[in-house]
């Protein structure tokens, strides 16, 4: 399932730049201008920060967008 959110007040995990998804395959763009993207809440993968899977939903203190 995927969900919209805004990556600049949100900070999840899938568009964090340690999120290990190098493809970007589990994120895409709503409309860029205004920061609003959609990803999949399903998907887990590893942090580079953390060395453990996390899911695409999840946040932490490491977070800096990669968007």
């Amino acid at each position: 399932m995927m969900v919209q959110t805004n990556v600049k007040t949100n900070k999840y995990c899938a568009f964090c730049k340690y999120w290990y998804d190098p493809t970007n395959q589990h994120i895409q763009p709503v409309s860029p201008a205004h920061n609003m993207w959609k990803y999949e809440t399903s998907a887990k993968c590893m942090c580079l920060k953390k060395n453990y899977p996390m899911g695409a939903g999840f946040n932490c203190a490491n977070y800096q967008c990669k968007i």
